[in-house]
């Protein structure tokens, strides 16, 4: 039995478990990405959050991405799967942040 394969228990919020089989996309160039942010509030409490989307490669560069955004935006946020959510309404500091990195950036229809 592999060392990887062994289970272990966590009661650590943050912990997402990861797959070693699973393959990251390859992170593509910024020109070649197009990114979409919106608006959307929280189901729950009502709390507005910004999201962005579409991009494309590998986890830890985007959580990259999400730490800048977060110092550029004066804000707090997070990161799910491939999408990152900033506390707020911060579209434009976002959108001029991504834009001047050299991504393709559009806005949500909402």
């Amino acid at each position: 039995m592999n060392d990887l394969d062994i289970t272990f228990y966590t009661d650590y919020p943050e912990f997402e478990y990861e797959y070693a089989s699973l393959r990251e996309p390859k992170t593509l160039p910024p020109e070649k990405q197009t990114l979409i942010v919106g608006l959307d509030k929280r189901k729950m409490d009502g709390a507005i959050m910004t999201y962005i989307t579409g991009f494309v490669g590998r986890r830890i560069d985007m959580l990259k991405i999400e730490e800048e955004l977060q110092g550029v935006c004066h804000t707090c946020g997070s990161s799910k799967m491939y999408d990152i959510v900033l506390k707020g309404d911060v579209r434009k500091r976002a959108f001029v942040y991504l834009r001047s990195r050299g991504y393709r950036v559009k806005f949500a229809e909402n």
